[in-house]
């Protein structure tokens, strides 16, 4: 009888595991007479005819996880080959390889009746598909940035609204140095050539964990079948000056070998124009800075990739650019009396030089491991960035009635020269299994920093050095990092558990001053999805990160703009550490709803000192804010009629900044809001006649410790495509009103500081594109491993 009810027992176990039994479906998709396997799609249906999508690999390989035993049916595509089906029964783990036959019959046309949505919100990212949006025709990366909900391009600077300054990445590498070099690399690269956009608000594991802001990773498409493919371009702007830009890219594949560069070149002029007002007990100081910068900067990349083998992939890439800069500049700063009335003027005439290059090299090496996923990713970068800066200026001062004031004229000159080299190792190791997916890496990166600062005095035709205002700072950074993330799918519900763990020595020499120091810190993230329906999918996650300063806030070169005004950095600047939780719902993917919070500890940022007995003015980073940040953000995407595609954000948030210094308020905070629509109208058939309209409006709102006033601004643009919309041909009118102006005030040592900043908007901008050769395109999943200490050298 024990035996018996032992053997009925055991047959029940086994019934029932074999009922939740999980299993796979894993195989090699291959094309006839093709290298290149990837881009096959692949659809499963079950038999309650409920699909699901997958892509093969650049191998070829692809794989279905997690699927319950019972009748299949998949569908292998290809774009020019014969589809291939195969229907089966699964009550075990399957291979399934093809061999797709090409497809010799040429079609007149066709039509694609499905398409992914515009709008994707997957389980870590918001992804913006650019082949599904009708404002991504014929635009440049920067300029469709600005059209990605939540994203901000201000002054050609990428920021999330109500977040401030995010760090952009290509296919998960940061090419760039500086915004300079950002936004002209960005203006180089055709929207066509953009697969999909990822605003990342609350990056995983994998990713360093340094920045509070997230990340934007745009991925590029690449060239699929052999021969050429690239594009040349030209902007002309006029702002107060003209600017004129060009540059190109071009692709190459050829057997196993895959080429491809980018050369751009940037020349012109802006005309900032800031004023400040002090409101000293005694005296009030206004000053006036209208200042010209001239600019020069040529770059360019050049990669190669070569198929060692069909599991082996090998990549080299370069990164070069040159800023030549230099400034014109005259600051009048007015003193005037309690009584309205001037007291004197003081005057300084200046002009400054930049000469700056970098330098920037990536090996790449990714290894599958077998058929299924698993596979190792190695990136070996090297970085390095010089600098050298020189500013004259003089200064005299005049009485109220415009008399010179005796022995007041005086000659300064500030010089700093600084080095920058950065080398780092990054390996990353992918791990499907049948019911969970695994990720760990390790990263290990060497920074080194030199600065060379001196201020010298004009004295008998010869300038004399200022040993108190003079100094070496050098630092050395050092940072080795591990990390892990899971992956898991049960039912409705999407599960990501991460962990990462950085440990960084840091050692800096200032004056004699040394301040070494070393920490470790764990950053562990969570995210959790459930989906309602189709249509209607919950988010949740939260994240740990980490703000280093960037590397020119720690050098203590003062940048001096008359004898009382001086801005320096912070040899001794600590990190601040971020806590980020979101909660969002996406429907239909047209709607996206998301509440998130922040909180921010030993935060730091610049201070405008004020020293009421000297009339001195010092700008200097300090870590002094505890901070808190909460926001509602809705955006949707919407066409009202066929040829009007409307993309339109509205966010409010409420901050809270409690300062532990005592020149500043002890505590500041205030609600806002912001609002943009972005409109794209398409004036015929074949989308060949385009025109926008686009409007955002910035609320008044508190900004760390300083108060913010509105800002807003308004675009129109129109294009046309011609010769099978080869050549793209576009005329923008920026701010038109010009209400972009930066205005914002502060409190320091009770004295009240008011800002007005313009940054030259108004512009007038023609772009001329034209792109050849082959048209087939896939995306592109590069990555490299340099791209925290990068964004730091900003």
């Amino acid at each position: 009888m024990h035996k018996l009810l032992f053997g009925i027992t055991l047959l029940f176990i086994l019934i029932a595991s074999g009922v939740q039994a999980q299993f796979k479906i894993v195989g090699t998709s291959l094309k006839e007479n093709n290298l290149d396997q990837a881009s096959v799609s692949i659809k499963l249906t079950n038999a309650g005819n409920k699909s699901i999508y997958t892509q093969s690999d650049s191998l070829g390989n692809y794989a279905f996880v997690n699927l319950p035993a019972g009748k299949y049916t998949m569908v292998f595509s290809a774009i020019n080959y014969l589809n291939q089906q195969s229907s089966f029964q699964l009550r075990s783990d399957t291979s399934i390889n093809v061999k797709l036959k090409e497809n010799n019959q040429m079609l007149a046309d066709v039509q694609i009746h499905s398409k992914k949505p515009l709008l994707e919100k997957r389980i870590d990212r918001t992804v913006f598909n650019v082949e599904n949006s009708v404002a991504a025709i014929g635009t440049d990366a920067l300029e469709l940035l600005s059209k990605v909900p939540g994203v901000r391009v201000m002054n050609d600077q990428v920021s999330l609204v109500g977040k401030g300054a995010v760090n952009v990445m290509i296919n998960d590498k940061l090419i760039q140095l500086s915004q300079d070099d950002l936004s002209n690399y960005l203006k180089s690269i055709s929207s066509d050539q953009i697969s999909k956009i990822e605003v990342i608000t609350n990056p995983p594991a994998k990713y360093d964990a340094q920045g509070n802001n997230g990340l934007i990773n745009i991925v590029l498409k690449k060239v699929t079948v052999e021969g050429f493919r690239g594009s040349i371009n030209t902007v002309f702007t006029k702002a107060t000056h003209p600017t004129v830009s060009a540059g190109g890219n071009l692709s190459y594949r050829k057997d196993k070998i895959t080429l491809n560069s980018t050369f751009n070149i940037r020349k012109g002029s802006i005309v900032p124009f800031e004023q400040s007002t002090i409101f000293y007990p005694n005296q009030t100081w206004n000053v006036i800075n209208k200042d010209r910068n001239f600019r020069t900067v040529p770059s360019g990349q050049i990669g190669l990739d070569y198929q060692i083998s069909k599991k082996t992939l090998l990549g080299l890439s370069y990164n070069g650019g040159l800023t030549n800069f230099h400034s014109e500049e005259n600051i009048k700063t007015n003193v005037i009396h309690p009584n309205g009335k001037l007291d004197s003027l003081l005057n300084s005439d200046a002009n400054a030089k930049i000469r700056s290059n970098f330098n920037a090299a990536n090996l790449y090496l990714k290894q599958s491991l077998d058929s299924i996923g698993k596979q190792l990713i190695i990136n070996a970068d090297w970085f390095k960035f010089d600098d050298d800066k020189s500013r004259f200026f003089n200064n005299q001062s005049y009485f109220s009635d415009g008399s010179l004031i005796p022995n007041s004229f005086a000659e300064y000159l500030s010089a700093s020269k600084q080095n920058i080299d950065l080398y780092t190792l990054k390996a990353d190791i992918d791990l499907p299994f049948k019911t969970f997916k695994l990720a760990v890496g390790a990263k290990l990166s060497f920074i080194h920093n030199e600065s060379d600062v001196a201020f010298y005095e004009k004295k008998n035709e010869v300038y004399d050095l200022d040993l108190n205002q003079s100094n070496v700072f050098t630092y050395r950074e050092h940072t080795q990092a591990l990390y892990a993330n899971v992956n898991k799918t049960i039912q409705k519900w999407d599960f990501q558990i991460g962990l990462r763990g950085e440990y960084t020595q840091i050692d800096g020499v200032s004056v004699n001053q040394r301040n070494e120091n070393s920490y470790f810190q764990l950053f562990p993230t969570l995210y959790v999805v459930y989906r309602a329906t189709d249509q209607s999918i919950w988010n949740i996650n939260y994240g740990r990160r980490i703000n280093r300063p960037a590397y020119r806030k720690l050098n203590p070169f003062r940048w001096y703009s008359n004898p009382f005004v001086y801005a320096e950095g912070n040899p001794f600047l600590q990190p601040s550490y971020n806590n980020n939780v979101e909660i969002s719902h996406a429907y239909k993917s047209i709607f996206i709803s998301t509440f998130s919070f922040s909180n921010t500890q030993n935060g730091f940022n610049d201070v405008n000192f004020i020293d009421a007995s000297s009339n001195t003015q010092a700008s200097k980073p300090v870590n002094f804010i505890t901070g808190y940040q909460y926001q509602l953000s809705n955006s949707i995407v919407l066409n009202p009629f066929k040829n009007w595609q409307t993309t339109n954000q509205f966010d409010v948030f409420y901050s809270v900044s409690n300062s532990s210094i005592i020149q500043t308020l002890s505590n500041l905070e205030g609600a806002g809001a912001y609002f943009s629509t972005l409109n794209q109208f398409t004036f015929n058939k074949s989308k060949t006649i385009l025109a926008d309209v686009n409007f955002w409006y910035q609320f008044p709102t508190v900004e760390g410790l300083n108060e913010n006033k509105s800002q807003c601004n308004l675009d129109f643009g129109f294009k046309t495509l011609l010769l099978n919309k080869k050549l793209q041909l576009s005329l923008n009118a920026n701010d038109i009103f010009k209400m972009n102006k930066y205005r914002y005030s502060s409190l320091i040592n009770n004295i009240r500081q008011e800002y007005s900043n313009y940054y030259d908007a108004r512009q007038i901008r023609f772009t001329a594109r034209f792109n050849f050769g082959n048209e087939k395109i896939k995306s592109q999943e590069r990555k490299a491993g340099n791209d925290e200490e990068r964004r730091r050298s900003k």
